[in-house]
C-alpha cells in the first residue's frame, strides 16, 4: 500500500462512506415530501477532483453511479476554473444529468487552502418541474417533460441566484415542495464540505489523496480478481422493453452481448432498437451507471463501490440508439429503459454463472401514482402507490417476497400509515398473491397487490413496465405472474392501464396494483415437498397448484402431504415432461 499503512487506509475509507451516509440522513430529516424522506428518491456521494466517485451514499444505485459523469458534463460547461468557494450547481437537462427532468442534480465544489479537492454531488426526485403531467408517460418530445435547466451557478458564492428560482417556481406546481426538497439536498452538500474539510485538517491533503489513490487502486483489483474467476467469452441475450409510451402495441427490442476476456469486461448494447418517439429513451449517463451496477452486483456486492469498481468495466452503446438517444427525443422514462439492462446481463451470464445469477424479478410496477389538489388544503400533492414486487429465485433459495425493485436500491416503501396521513387515498388491501411465484427447485418471490380508494378527485399516471414479457426462470424454473394496473372508476368502468400520462378519477374510484413475481429457479418437480408444504400451510401456494406445478398431492382437509401419491404424480409429470398451470388472473 504505496505510502498510506493499512489503518490510516481503513479510517479513511469509512469516514469518506460515512459522510456520503450522512448528507443522506441530513437530507431525510430535511425533506418535505415523501419522495425524500420516505422514497427516498435520491443518492449523494463525494467525488474528487475530477468527478472520479469517491465514496457513494446508500439510496437509488442509478443515481448514485451517476453522480460522477453527471458532474463532469455540468463542470465542463461552466469550466473548472469558474468554480468557486460557497458556489451550488444546478442541473435538469437529460442529456447532462443522464436522467429525466424532475431528477435535479445539485453540487457544491468543495475547496481547501484555496484548491479545488473535489466535489459533494447528489441527486433527487422532485414532485414537479411542469411537464405536460406528474408522469409524462406519453411525451413526444422533450418539451413536454418539464423544465430543462442547464449547468448553472444556482448559488454564487454563498448567495440564492434569485431569478433561477423564479424560474423554478413559475415552471412548478409544487414550488414550496420543490424548494423544501432541494434546500434538503444542499444541507446534504454543506455537511458534506464541513466533514470532508474536517478529515483534511486532521490527515492532510497528500495524506487524504494518497488513501483516495489508493482505495480506487483496491477495489480495481478486487473486481479484476472476481472477474477473472469468471470464463473467458462472449454471451449474448435478447429481450423485450413493453413498448415506447406511444405505440403501445409494440414491443421494443433490446439485447446486450457481454464479453469477458481475462480481467476486463465489456457491455455492449449494439443491436437494441433505435431511438423511439416515446418517452422510452436511454440516456448514455445512466447506461453507464447501469452497467457498472450490474457488473458490481456480479462482481463484488459487498464491498464499497467507487471509481476503482469502474475501470474493468468498459461499455458500448451506438448513439441514436434506445440505451444512447440524442438530446431532444423523449426520455422521461430512461430509468426503466436502464434497469432493464440489468435483467439482461443476468439472462446473458445465467448459463455461465449459474450460482452467481438469479431468475428475472418481478420488473418496475413502481411508476404508478396519482396526483391533484387536496380540497381540505387546497395544496397540490403527489405521490406513487408502492406496489412491491416478488425477487426471482437462485441457485440456493427462494426469491425473496415483498422487495422493492432492485433499481430503486435504498429506495423504500411508503407506510400504510403515511399514506392515508399525508394524502386523500385510503389503503383497502395489501396483501400478498397466492400462487404467483415462478414455480421451481427454488419458488420465485410472490407477487403483491395494494388496493387503494380515492377520497378526493385525482389524476392516476402509470409506467409499469414488464407486463407483457415473460418473468423469466432459469434451469427449468417458471415465469409466474406479470405486473399491472386495474381501474374501477364509477364513471368508465373496470379496465387496464400499463403507460398513461392521466386517467381522471372521481372520489371513490378505485386503483388496484398488482406487482410481480420473481421467476422460479431449477425443475419443479425437484422441489422438497416439505417446501411445497410449507408455502401450502403459509398460503404461498395453493393445494391445487402444488399438484399442478410441483406434482406435489396435499389433502385439502389435513394439509398433509401424500408421499405416495406426490411419487406416482411426480412419475407422471416426468415421463410427459409436461406440467400445465391454472391461468392467474391478469396473467393474459
Amino acid at each position: 500500500m504505496s505510502g498510506v499503512d493499512p489503518i490510516t487506509f481503513a479510517v479513511v475509507r469509512n469516514k469518506l462512506i460515512s459522510i456520503a451516509n450522512g448528507m443522506l440522513e441530513t437530507a431525510f430529516g430535511c425533506g418535505v415530501t415523501t419522495f425524500m424522506y420516505e422514497i427516498r428518491d435520491c443518492s449523494f456521494g463525494i467525488l474528487d477532483a475530477e468527478c472520479g466517485i469517491v465514496a457513494q451514499s446508500d439510496g437509488i444505485p442509478l443515481f448514485a453511479g451517476s453522480l460522477g459523469p453527471a458532474t463532469k458534463n455540468c463542470v465542463d460547461v461552466i469550466g473548472k476554473e469558474n468554480l468557486e468557494p460557497g458556489d451550488i450547481v444546478i442541473s435538469t437537462a437529460p442529456d447532462v444529468t443522464g436522467n429525466h427532468t424532475s431528477d435535479a442534480i445539485l453540487f457544491a465544489p468543495i475547496f481547501y487552502q484555496g484548491r479545488l479537492f473535489g466535489y459533494a454531488a447528489t441527486k433527487a426526485h422532485w414532485i414537479d418541474l411542469g411537464a405536460k403531467s406528474t408522469y409524462p408517460a406519453d411525451a413526444t418530445n422533450i418539451y413536454e417533460e418539464g423544465l430543462r435547466i442547464p449547468p448553472v451557478k444556482y448559488y454564487r458564492k454563498g448567495k440564492l441566484q434569485s431569478a433561477i428560482w423564479e424560474i423554478i417556481k413559475w415552471n412548478s406546481r409544487a414550488p414550496d415542495q420543490v424548494w423544501g426538497d432541494q434546500q434538503a439536498q444542499i444541507a446534504g452538500c454543506h455537511f458534506a464540505e464541513r466533514q470532508v474539510t474536517e478529515l483534511l485538517d486532521k490527515y492532510g491533503v497528500e495524506t487524504i489523496e494518497a488513501c483516495i489513490g489508493e482505495i480506487y487502486d483496491h477495489s480495481e483489483r478486487i473486481t479484476r480478481l472476481a472477474i477473472e474467476a469468471m470464463p473467458d467469452g462472449t454471451w449474448s441475450a435478447e429481450d423485450y422493453i413493453d413498448d415506447n409510451g406511444i405505440d403501445l402495441d409494440k414491443l421494443v427490442p433490446i439485447k446486450v452481448t457481454v464479453t469477458i476476456e481475462g480481467s476486463d469486461i465489456t457491455i455492449d448494447l449494439s443491436g437494441s432498437a433505435p431511438e423511439q418517439r416515446g418517452p422510452m429513451n436511454g440516456l448514455w449517463v445512466t447506461t453507464l451507471s447501469a452497467a457498472r451496477m450490474a457488473v458490481k452486483a456480479l462482481t463484488t456486492p459487498e464491498l464499497p463501490a467507487n471509481e476503482g469498481s469502474n475501470r474493468p468495466v468498459k461499455v458500448i452503446a451506438p448513439k441514436g440508439s434506445v440505451y444512447n438517444a440524442g438530446p431532444t427525443v423523449p426520455s422521461f422514462l430512461c430509468a426503466d429503459v436502464a434497469s432493464a439492462m440489468l435483467e439482461l446481463i443476468n439472462k446473458a451470464l445465467s448459463r455461465v454463472l449459474p450460482e452467481k445469477v438469479p431468475a428475472c424479478s418481478g420488473g418496475h410496477p413502481g411508476g404508478s401514482g396519482c396526483f391533484g389538489v387536496d380540497p381540505k388544503t387546497g395544496r397540490y400533492w403527489g405521490t406513487i402507490i408502492p406496489a412491491i414486487i416478488g425477487q426471482g429465485a437462485d441457485f440456493f433459495a427462494d426469491g425473496e417476497n415483498y422487495l422493492m425493485y432492485h433499481a430503486c436500491g435504498g429506495g423504500q416503501n411508503i407506510p400504510t400509515e403515511i399514506l392515508e396521513s399525508t394524502f386523500p387515498l385510503f389503503v383497502e388491501k395489501n396483501e400478498l398473491v397466492q400462487d404467483s411465484g415462478g414455480a421451481g427447485k427454488h419458488r420465485g418471490g410472490l407477487a403483491s397487490r395494494i388496493q387503494i380508494r380515492l377520497l378526493a378527485p385525482a389524476t392516476y399516471y402509470g409506467y409499469i413496465e414488464k407486463a407483457k414479457t415473460p418473468h423469466w426462470g432459469i434451469d427449468g424454473g417458471k415465469e409466474g405472474l406479470r405486473n399491472y394496473a386495474l381501474i374501477k372508476s364509477k364513471d368508465r368502468g373496470e379496465f387496464k392501464v400499463l403507460k398513461t400520462s392521466g386517467v381522471p378519477l372521481a372520489e371513490g374510484d378505485r386503483v388496484i396494483i398488482t406487482a410481480g413475481c420473481g421467476g422460479g429457479y431449477g425443475d419443479p418437480l425437484e422441489r422438497d415437498p416439505e417446501a411445497v408444504h410449507w408455502d401450502v400451510i403459509n398460503g404461498y401456494v395453493s393445494v391445487e397448484h402444488a399438484r399442478q406445478d410441483y406434482g406435489v398431492v396435499i389433502d385439502p382437509q389435513t394439509l398433509e402431504v401424500d408421499l405416495k401419491a406426490t411419487k406416482r404424480l411426480r412419475g407422471v409429470y416426468n415421463g410427459t415432461s409436461v406440467i400445465t398451470r391454472v391461468p392467474l388472473p391478469g396473467s393474459d
